[in-house]
């Protein structure tokens, strides 16, 4: 295989050209035992993390980028131009519930799908043609979903059934749970590692790694399938009017999104101490931890706000919270040297004496030079 015919099967599958640099890049296999999987797989790096998309359509690029504000709710309904129905068999844990929203929205050329979650369907979309390609049908089973059936095929070609549903499990586990986890090839298409790789590039951007024709067992990962919920979307958007609605709804106040943010950390984009209050008096705790167990008040820190800060500790929040790496917002703010914060922290009963990775807020203020902040809290 030439790479001039690399260059031509890329600008052919995605639909329009690719930056592409002169030399052909080495594709290899690496062995089973030499892997996480235990089964041979393509490392197509060199090809995925490294192509540019580009597209004679101009329509193309404006729907691939065209996903920023979109929360997916005209996706719903929308049937998949192909109407076969396969069984999935599939299981994700779920953190409570898997609320509606975005469960993985592109936001450069290189990501060729849109996943979103609305009225117990998952809707995969097509990001350069916004054309709904697979709705799979999901059913709660407490602490994880099913994903009972689907209808559609990802791939314009025909394909067997359990590619569909290997697909499937691709893009969920490393578009929505960001896990690097090798992409199902296609059978036949191994003979060739040139070709795999243009076939992972123009079917999955840069979201893909690595690959392999081999079945892998359908083992449901442990981290928590979690959406950008219509709850946190209204939150960033400052409609207090719809996130009212949503928490009568039903949805949980400390819902976690994707990014393992609570909507109270969400709030922090705006500045919006309304939206601080309604949240909290609808029941999100004023220390609600991240998935890695920060809390709000580290955020408005790490934001440099003193306006958060200041709202925070006046409303309870505890300035000795530690994250999972023990460090506290006294940890960010000496490390930062915002002095303004640091004084306020102390105010409010910060301890300057709390040790996390070896280090305290003191040393962390002596290491970066901030010698106003370190005299303060050798005073304290």
């Amino acid at each position: 295989m030439t790479w001039e015919w690399l260059n031509r099967r890329l600008k052919k599958d995605s639909g329009g050209g690719t930056a592409v640099k002169n030399k052909p890049p080495e594709i290899r296999w690496i062995g089973a035992s030499d892997n996480p999987w235990g089964v041979p797989v393509l490392d197509v790096r060199p090809i995925t993390l490294h192509m540019l998309s580009a597209s004679r359509d101009p329509t193309c690029a404006v729907n691939a980028m065209s996903f920023g504000q979109d929360d997916g709710r005209s996706f719903v309904g929308v049937e998949p131009t192909t109407k076969r129905t396969v069984p999935a068999g599939l299981r994700f844990a779920v953190d409570r519930m898997l609320a509606d929203g975005a469960l993985f929205v592109p936001t450069k050329m290189e990501h060729m799908w849109a996943i979103y979650f609305h009225r117990g369907q998952m809707i995969f979309i097509r990001s350069w043609l916004r054309k709904v390609q697979v709705v799979a049908w999901i059913e709660a089973r407490g602490d994880h979903i099913e994903v009972a059936d689907m209808r559609g095929q990802f791939a314009e070609s025909d394909e067997e059934p359990s590619a569909s549903t290997r697909i499937l499990d691709f893009l969920l586990r490393s578009h929505a749970l960001n896990m690097v986890y090798p992409a199902p090839l296609p059978r036949g298409l191994e003979v060739d590692a040139g070709e795999a790789a243009a076939w992972c590039f123009s079917m999955f951007g840069d979201r893909v790694q690595f690959a392999t024709p081999h079945a892998l067992p359908l083992t449901p990962p442990t981290q928590p399938l979690r959406t950008h919920s219509l709850l946190h979307i209204a939150v960033a958007r400052g409609q207090l009017e719809a996130v009212r609605s949503y928490l009568d709804s039903g949805f949980p106040a400390d819902l976690l999104a994707g990014d393992g943010l609570a909507p109270l950390h969400w709030a922090l984009v705006r500045d919006d101490p309304a939206m601080f209050e309604l949240l909290v008096a609808r029941g999100s705790p004023i220390d609600v931890p991240s998935a890695e167990g920060a809390t709000p008040l580290m955020n408005a820190v790490q934001g440099r706000s003193v306006a958060n800060t200041t709202w925070f500790l006046d409303h309870g929040a505890d300035p000795n919270a530690c994250d999972r790496g023990g460090f506290t917002a006294l940890h960010r703010a000496a490390e930062m040297g915002e002095l303004p914060i640091v004084q306020l922290l102390l105010d409010h009963g910060a301890s300057p004496h709390l040790e996390a990775g070896g280090q305290t807020p003191l040393s962390l203020a002596r290491a970066r030079g901030q010698s106003a902040i370190a005299k303060l809290l050798s005073s304290r």
